[in-house]
C-alpha cells in the first residue's frame, strides 16, 4: 500500500510520527517539573508549611521555630518536622585545598527523619548531633579529600569569619539528585540556625514574626489532608496576622521558587498544544489510510469472491495499517532521541532515558490501541461491503472525513502561527521596553561572599584604577522575577498613614553613588551622601503608595534592622520608577537607604564600547586580590535582563517548530486531498468542459473549496489562539496587544500556502483533455 500511494501513505506516517515527538517530551517535561521530591519515601505525605499576611497578602515562604513547636502539640497528624535553611553559601578551605565554595543546606537530624538521604560512610543515626558538625556529599568528599572514607572527621574552616570554629565532617552522603527542591553539596548544623531558637536567645514574642527557616512536615497517612488544612488556616497562634497554610512538596517548585525559569502555565499549554497535535494527526493518519482501503474496493471484492471471509479482510487491513503505524512509531522513536539534547538545552531538564523510554513505550502502546479499535469498527464496514452482491452497488462517498481531519490540522496549524506571532511581539516589546536606566555600559558583578568588607575595599580600590570604569556602586539586589522576601517590609510608617495601609516595600540596600552609577533620573530631592545615614530616597510608586503631596523632608520609620525597634528616616529625594525585576511584574513601591551591610554585588559603569575591555581587565586583577574572588562572575546587566526572558525565547522557538510541523503536514494532507479529489472527480471535470465550462472557471471552484477549508477551519482556530494568547499575555504586567491585523495577515497567508500547494493539481485537472477521461471511463 505504501509503495502504490506514496503521497497518502507517507503524509499520514510522517504527520503522526512528528507529532508523537512532539507530546512525548511535552509530556516528559510536565511530569518532570510535577514530581520534584517524588523520590524521596512517602513523598505524597510530605508538606512545606508557610504564611501570607492576612492584610498585604505578602508571601512568607518561611517560619520560626515557635511554629514548629506549637504546630506539633496542636496537630498531632503531623507526625514528624524539621526546619531547615537552603540555599546558602559559605567560602571554606582546608588544609589541602585552599578555598572552596560550598552551597550549604543548614539542617538538624529531623531532617533525615522526613527526607532519608542514601549514607556512603560515617554516623547513620545522629550526624549532626552537635552544632558545626556537617554531612558532605559524595563528590565534595572525592574533591576535598580523596575518597568518603577519608573525610570522615576531617575539619573545613569557614573562612569568612576567622573566629568560627572549623566543621567537623561526620558522615559522606550520595549527591542528591538534581530533580529536587534541594541541591547542596553539605548538610551543616550550623550555629545560625541554634541562634534563631526561641529558647536560645530569641524570646517567643518574636519568635512568632520570624520567617527565616523553611518548615516541613509528615502528615499521617490516616489524616484527612483537607480537614487539617481548614484547621490550619483557622489557627491564630501566637500571630493573628497571618495565616498558616500547606502545601505539597511537588507543589513548592512552581508556588513558592519563583525564579522558575519557565511558569507551570506555559508547561500546560505546551502540552495541551502537544495533545492538540497528536490527536489531529492521529485522525489525519485514519482518515488517510482508511480513504486508500476505500480506493481499494474492488481489490477487496476479489478476494472476497475467491473465498476470503471478513475475518480474513479485517486482519489484512490491520495489518497493514499496523506496518504504517508501526514505521511511524520508529520514525517517532528517532526523532525522539535526535531532538533530546536540544529539548535538555532548551528546557534545562534531565533527561533520563529509560524513563523516557518507557514514557514512550506507553504513549505508542495507547495509540496503536486508538488507532486498532477505530480501524475495526471500520474495516468490519468495509468487509461487509465487498462482500455484498456486485448487483447492489456501492455508494461513492465524497472523502468528508478526511477533509475534516485536514481542516483540524489546520486549525492546529493556525493556533501554533498565532501563538508563535504573539510570542514574538510580547519579546519585541520586551526588547524595546524602556526600564527607567540605562543599561547600555552597566555591567554586574557577583559571585563573591565577604561580610567582614575587606576583601570588597580591596576589590574597589583596584576597580578605581581601570581607566574604563565610570563610577560603580554596591547594591543588595539582582534582576529577578520575584523581589528576595526578606528585601520586603510592611512595617513602614509615616505621618498620615491610614491605620487599615499594609503596603509591602521593596528595601534596596545601596550606596551614595547608586543613582549615578544606573543613571536615574531625580524629579526630587537629591540622592544622599557618603557618610550620610537614616536618608531615604522613594520611588514614584512609593510616593503615589503613601500619598505624599510633598515628599521630601518627610520622616518615615523603619524597623531597625538590630532589634526590630523604628528608627527615623528623612526622605531626600524621588528617583523616577524603573524595573528592578522582570516585566513580569509591577513597579513596586521601593525605598533606597544606605546600606548596612556590605551587599557584595557591584555594578560597574564602564565608558560606551568599552564593556568587554572593563570585563578582561578586572578578570585579570581578581586572582591577584583574594582567592575567594575565583567564582566571581561579570555579566552586562542587559544581559540579565534578557535572561529572564529566557521562557519566552525558548517558547518562540517552540511554538515556531509546532506551527512549520503541522503546517507542512496540513499541506501534504490536502496535496493528498486534491490528487484524490481531481482523480475522483475528473468524468465531473470533463462534463463541464463540455458543456462551455473554462479552465478559469474549474481552478476558481477548486480554489474556492479550499479557501473554504481554511476559512472553516479559522472561524475555530482564531478565536480559541486569541483567547488562550490573551491569557498568556495576562501574566506579564507590561504587555503587547494582540492586533486584528496579525489574525489577518496569518489568515491570508495560511490561504496562500494552501492554494499554491494545490495549484499544480488543480491546473493540470482543468487543462486535461476531456476526449481522454471518456474515453478511459
Amino acid at each position: 500500500m505504501i509503495a502504490r500511494h506514496k503521497v497518502q501513505s507517507l503524509t499520514g506516517i510522517f504527520s503522526l510520527a512528528f507529532a508523537l515527538a512532539c507530546f512525548v517530551p511535552a509530556l516528559y517535561w510536565m511530569n518532570y517539573e510535577t514530581s520534584y521530591d517524588s523520590s524521596y519515601p512517602d513523598a505524597s505525605h510530605i508538606y512545606r508549611i508557610y504564611a501570607v499576611d492576612k492584610q498585604s497578602g505578602q508571601l512568607n515562604k518561611g517560619l520560626s521555630k515557635v511554629y514548629e513547636t506549637k504546630l506539633r502539640e496542636r496537630f498531632p497528624a503531623f507526625d514528624a518536622s524539621t526546619l531547615c535553611m537552603s540555599g546558602q553559601e559559605e567560602n571554606c578551605r582546608t588544609e589541602q585545598v585552599p578555598y572552596i565554595r560550598l552551597h550549604l543546606l543548614y539542617a538538624e537530624n529531623s531532617f533525615f527523619q522526613i527526607f532519608p538521604q542514601t549514607f556512603i560512610c560515617g554516623n547513620t543515626q545522629e550526624p549532626l548531633s552537635l552544632v558545626n558538625q556537617i554531612v558532605l556529599t559524595e563528590t565534595v568528599a572525592l574533591r576535598l579529600f580523596g575518597s568518603a572514607e577519608q573525610a570522615i572527621g576531617q575539619r573545613i574552616q569557614n573562612t569568612i569569619r576567622s573566629d568560627m570554629e572549623p566543621y567537623t565532617v561526620t558522615a559522606v552522603v550520595k549527591d542528591p539528585p538534581r530533580h529536587s527542591n534541594f541541591t547542596f553539596d553539605a548538610i551543616l548544623r550550623s550555629e545560625m540556625q541554634e541562634y534563631f531558637s526561641y529558647d536560645k536567645d530569641w524570646i517567643e514574642e518574636k519568635q512568632w514574626g520570624l520567617f527565616l527557616l523553611d518548615l516541613y512536615v509528615h502528615l499521617n497517612p490516616e489524616a484527612n489532608r483537607n480537614d487539617v488544612a481548614e484547621q490550619l488556616s483557622t489557627w491564630q497562634a501566637g500571630n493573628p496576622n497571618v495565616e498558616l497554610r500547606m502545601m505539597p512538596i511537588a507543589d513548592i517548585r512552581y508556588h513558592l521558587n519563583s525564579e522558575t525559569p519557565f511558569t507551570l502555565h506555559f508547561i500546560n499549554l505546551f502540552l495541551a498544544s502537544g495533545v492538540l497535535l497528536l490527536l489531529a494527526a492521529a485522525f489525519n493518519f485514519l482518515n488517510l489510510h482508511i480513504d486508500l482501503f476505500r480506493q481499494r474496493n474492488r481489490e477487496l471484492r476479489l478476494r472476497a469472491v475467491n473465498g476470503a471471509s471478513n475475518r480474513q479482510l479485517i486482519m489484512q487491513m490491520l495489518t497493514e495499517i499496523s506496518c504504517s503505524l508501526l514505521l511511524a512509531l520508529l520514525l517517532a522513536a528517532y526523532f525522539v532521541w535526535i531532538t533530546q539534547p536540544v529539548f535538555v538545552r532548551w528546557l534545562d531538564i534531565e533527561i533520563q532515558p529509560v524513563a523516557l523510554s518507557q514514557l514512550f513505550l506507553v504513549c505508542s502502546l495507547l495509540l496503536w490501541g486508538l488507532v486498532a479499535l477505530i480501524s475495526l469498527f471500520v474495516f468490519y464496514r468495509l468487509g461487509k461491503e465487498a462482500h455484498r452482491p456486485a448487483s447492489v452497488g456501492i455508494p461513492v462517498r465524497r472523502p468528508v472525513w478526511r477533509q475534516l481531519a485536514v481542516t483540524v490540522q489546520l486549525a492546529v496549524s493556525l493556533i501554533f502561527i498565532v501563538a508563535a506571532s504573539v510570542v514574538m511581539l510580547q519579546m519585541r516589546f520586551v526588547d524595546h521596553k524602556q526600564l527607567g536606566f540605562d543599561r547600555n555600559g552597566l555591567i554586574q558583578l557577583a559571585g563573591f561572599q565577604d561580610y567582614s568588607g575587606k576583601v570588597e575595599e580591596a576589590l574597589c580600590r583596584q576597580l578605581s584604577t581601570i581607566p574604563q570604569i565610570e563610577v560603580f556602586s554596591d547594591a543588595n539586589f539582582s534582576p529577578s522575577h520575584q523581589p528576595d522576601p526578606y528585601s520586603l517590609m510592611t512595617d513602614v510608617s509615616w505621618q498620615g498613614k491610614p491605620s487599615t495601609e499594609k503596603t509591602a516595600f521593596r528595601v534596596v540596600e545601596t550606596d551614595e553613588h547608586f543613582a549615578e552609577t544606573f543613571r536615574l533620573t531625580l524629579l526630587q530631592g537629591e540622592w544622599w551622601k557618603e557618610g550620610q545615614t537614616e536618608k531615604v530616597v522613594l520611588n514614584e510608586e512609593a510616593v503615589r503608595v503613601m500619598g505624599l503631596d510633598e515628599p521630601v523632608g518627610t520622616v518615615l520609620h523603619l524597623p531597625s534592622w538590630e532589634d526590630g525597634s523604628p528608627t527615623a528616616f528623612e526622605v531626600v529625594g524621588v528617583v523616577r520608577d524603573f524595573h528592578l525585576m522582570s516585566l513580569r511584574n509591577s513597579i513596586q513601591p521601593a525605598l533606597f537607604v544606605p546600606q548596612y551591610m556590605y551587599g557584595n554585588v557591584l555594578y560597574l559603569r564602564v565608558a560606551p564600547g568599552q564593556e568587554m575591555a572593563a570585563i578582561q581587565r578586572v578578570m585579570k586583577l581578581l586572582p591577584d586580590i583574594d582567592p575567594t574572588l575565583a567564582d566571581v562572575r561579570l555579566t552586562l546587566v542587559g544581559d540579565l535582563y534578557d535572561r529572564l526572558n529566557a521562557s519566552e525565547q525558548v517558547g518562540l522557538k517552540l511554538f515556531s517548530i509546532l506551527a512549520a510541523i503541522c503546517l507542512l503536514v496540513s499541506l501534504f494532507g490536502i496535496y493528498a486531498v486534491a490528487t484524490t479529489a481531481t482523480q475522483r472527480r475528473r468524468k465531473e471535470i470533463a462534463i463541464r468542459k463540455v458543456v462551455g465550462a473554462e479552465a478559469g472557471s474549474i481552478v476558481r471552484m477548486f480554489f474556492r473549496e479550499y479557501a473554504t477549508q481554511v476559512v472553516i477551519a479559522a472561524l475555530f482556530a482564531l478565536p480559541i489562539a486569541y483567547l488562550i494568547m490573551r491569557d498568556w499575555l495576562s501574566g506579564y504586567a507590561y504587555r503587547t496587544e494582540i492586533p486584528l491585523w496579525l489574525l489577518m495577515v496569518v489568515l491570508v497567508g495560511v490561504i496562500s500556502i494552501v492554494l499554491f500547494t494545490v495549484t499544480r493539481q488543480v491546473l493540470h485537472a482543468a487543462n486535461g483533455n476531456p476526449a481522454e477521461v471518456v474515453k478511459s471511463e
